[in-house]
């Protein structure tokens, strides 16, 4: 869980520089991670922000803006929850991706100081099912190269991220585990009362987390 939490999604795009291994079509998968990446890497490194204090807030919301452009969020949240996202109400569905995605950007953005110009390769995409993909990358610090893999989903003509797999665990399956242990499914009742909680913690966590970027 903290090797998750320290290398996860949003230190993918601390890293720096893209080593492709082999020529990749304008659309692929590969192409749109590795863009995606690029444009947050060019927030970070834009004089204007880069170590000027008073900017942090500005440069954050920008980070924010660009992952929002090759993540799907819809689909990371959905897959966190699994099955019983179905008995979500749409309206119950958009609070949670508001809330979770709050989570990971208040978690992960917290972490940008951490930012020391790794670099990534991204060594190879494999097409699944047709609108799946995989991409291999490994972040490559200093003292070991570190196996990240994404999977994306083809929807309306576009590849986003939808999980992350840092060493062999899933971004989403970690949630998953998480959220599974909150939610009882076993009566209507019950699920009723476990989402209220479910929802209740994610406010608390945000609140927490926030309150910890503003101390800083």
């Amino acid at each position: 869980m903290k090797r998750i939490t320290t290398i996860s999604i949003f230190l993918l795009l601390l890293s720096l520089a893209s080593l492709a291994c082999f020529a990749a079509t304008a659309n692929s998968p590969l192409e749109r991670l590795r863009s995606g990446v690029q444009s947050v890497i060019n927030v970070l490194n834009d004089p204007q922000y880069k170590g000027v204090v008073d900017k942090q807030d500005e440069m954050n919301a920008k980070v924010r803006e660009a992952v929002k452009s090759f993540f799907n969020f819809r689909e990371l949240s959905k897959r966190t929850i699994g099955r019983p996202w179905l008995k979500f109400s749409s309206e119950e569905q958009d609070r949670f991706i508001s809330l979770f995605t709050q989570l990971l950007e208040e978690t992960y953005l917290g972490r940008i100081e951490d930012y020391t110009n790794e670099k990534v390769s991204f060594d190879k995409e494999t097409i699944i099912k047709a609108k799946y993909a995989q991409v291999d990358t490994r972040l490559l610090t200093n003292k070991e190269a570190i196996p990240v893999i994404y999977r994306l989903k083809l929807i309306d003509n576009a590849w986003n991220v939808y999980d992350v797999k840092i060493e062999g665990i899933s971004l989403v399956n970690n949630y998953r585990s998480q959220f599974a242990g909150i939610l009882d499914t076993s009566s209507n009742d019950k699920f009723e009362t476990s989402k209220k909680e479910l929802f209740t913690r994610l406010e608390q966590k945000c609140h927490e987390l926030k309150d910890q970027q503003e101390k800083k």
